[in-house]
């Protein structure tokens, strides 16, 4: 189970990798999915949405991210 939505994203900005391998940020408006410690720029958090696993990023219609290469 994730933490709360604004805890991730806290540490999502802060690239603390607390959740590095536990949940995956998906961006809406890029269409991509990243690791939380992903040197690409933060999203805004109402574009920012969490799962656990890269499966569920793929199925919800993301593609992995070429920069932190998450799969």
């Amino acid at each position: 189970m994730l933490p709360e939505a604004d805890e991730l994203y806290a540490s999502l900005a802060l690239r603390d990798g607390r959740f590095d391998g536990l949940a995956f940020v998906c961006v809406a408006t890029t269409g991509i999915f990243c690791k939380m410690t992903c040197p690409a720029r933060t999203p805004l958090r109402r574009n920012a949405a969490f799962r656990t696993t890269a499966a569920e990023c793929r199925a919800a219609g993301f593609r992995a991210c070429k920069r932190c290469r998450p799969v």
